[in-house]
């Protein structure tokens, strides 16, 4: 069981990892939204990070919305999916694909946001 000390760490944790990994998916895609070429806001988990958790922090997972765009795709129009793998392409979703059909096990614990901390600022240097 978690004390209250462990669980303000690892939603310290979260917060960081999730604003590196946004930060990071701006800088891989682009500040501009991949359907209609507005502003970018929220980026968007190709994979749903509820299902696919251990893609949480994946850049490649990582789609750049605008506000709109994300409220459609997330709500409305499930067909902008498409036009998101024709514009990366075959080979993008593939690997996405690919990466979805492993198995993982993650219990999202204090050593495995810093390890995913540690390696999105890694990745962020090298963007």
């Amino acid at each position: 069981m978690k004390t209250s000390k462990q669980t303000r760490k690892i939603r310290s944790l979260r917060s960081k990892a999730d604003d590196l990994w946004k930060q990071a998916v701006i800088k891989k895609w682009g500040e501009r939204c991949e359907l209609c070429g507005a502003l970018s806001g929220p980026s968007h988990h190709f994979k749903p990070k509820g299902q696919y958790g251990y893609l949480r922090y994946n850049i490649d997972n990582g789609v750049s919305l605008c506000m709109s765009c994300h409220f459609r795709l997330e709500n409305v129009d499930h067909s902008l999916v498409a036009e998101i793998v024709a514009k990366r392409g075959k080979r993008w979703y593939n690997k996405i694909q690919g990466l979805a059909q492993e198995t993982h096990y993650s219990f999202k614990g204090i050593k495995w946001y810093e390890k995913n901390i540690q390696r999105l600022e890694k990745e962020l240097k090298g963007l």
